[in-house]
């Protein structure tokens, strides 16, 4: 329950847009929900969600592209753009500022702002990890042995960046982070930087052992990437830095209701904060507010508290 409430909140509130007009979810008769502006111009008319609750009634949207039912996603002047991709927990969501997308029985990628990566193509798609995702075409999920976890067999297997070009793994390693496949090919490196952001990962580079002794990642050895997955926008206006744990072969990105494993740095580059996710209780409901402490004051504190 908390992965939901914190995805309903965090992608309601963190991906940028630059448009002038205020645009509001409302309820109404407790299960419809609508959207509406400033002006009260309705959007988006009421309609059957499972999202009505007391905290989403009159809840800005700060985003591009958003949902009122958790199968449909909108574009900021009203106009359905697309149908999330059907998982066994549920639509999918945003990762690494990508959602899948289904249509016509095939997945494809968006980014936050509307945007077509990848057009409904493949039969099956992870999510972005890392900056890439692996694809098939032609296969199948197998029901016969799991109902509840079918295993996918047959068809063409590859991998595909998220710039929607799809990846040759090479056969040796050319950067200290491409990613080992388990035929022991090698997938590019997929981030690149400026300099500004070159010195925004430094800064978590010189204090990697601390953060890694903090949070005592899962793996023994505590191999972990800091890479930029979003920049400053109009709404949220900070780096957001996401970090991975390398182990035995498998890469995990740390989400962002997972508490201080994810950090913001100001637009400037000067304030590092890391963050977590606190469940507010309120007289009507509840809701996850997102906290930042300042990184070096995060450290001190912990340090000293493992010392005793």
């Amino acid at each position: 329950m908390r992965k939901l409430l914190a995805f309903i909140f965090l992608s309601s509130s963190f991906i940028s847009f630059s448009q002038s007009e205020r645009l509001f979810y409302f309820v109404e008769k407790d299960s419809l929900l609508g959207v509406k502006n400033q002006n009260g111009k309705i959007i988006i008319p009421a309609q059957p969600s499972m999202n009505t609750d007391a905290s989403v009634d009159g809840q800005e949207i700060k985003s591009m592209i958003f949902f009122v039912d958790f199968m449909k996603y909108y574009d900021r002047n009203g106009n359905f753009i697309f149908t999330p991709y059907p998982t066994g927990e549920g639509p999918d969501y945003f990762q690494e500022g990508f959602i899948r997308y289904s249509e016509n029985k095939k997945v494809g990628l968006f980014n936050e702002k509307g945007q077509i990566i990848i057009p409904a193509k493949y039969d099956w798609m992870s999510q972005i990890n890392f900056g890439f995702a692996q694809f098939c075409i032609g296969c199948h999920f197998d029901f016969s042995k799991d109902p509840e976890h079918p295993s996918l067999i047959g068809g063409m297997w590859g991998f595909v960046g998220k710039n929607g070009i799809e990846i040759q793994p090479t056969n040796k390693r050319n950067h200290p982070k491409d990613f080992e496949t388990e035929k022991h090919q090698f997938i590019p490196y997929q981030f690149e930087y400026n300099e500004k952001e070159k010195e925004i990962l430094d800064f978590f580079e010189k204090r990697k052992e601390q953060i890694a002794q903090i949070n005592g990642y899962d793996c023994d050895a505590k191999i972990i990437y800091f890479e930029i997955i979003e920049k400053p926008t109009t709404f949220d206006p900070f780096y957001k830095i996401k970090t991975f744990e390398l182990c035995n072969g498998y890469i995990r990105g740390f989400e962002n209701y997972d508490d201080f494993k994810n950090f913001k740095v100001s637009e400037d580059g000067k304030q590092f904060y890391t963050t977590y996710l606190e469940l507010v209780d309120h007289k009507k409901y509840s809701e996850y507010v997102e906290r930042k402490i300042p990184i070096d004051k995060w450290i001190k504190k912990n340090l000293k508290k493992s010392k005793k």
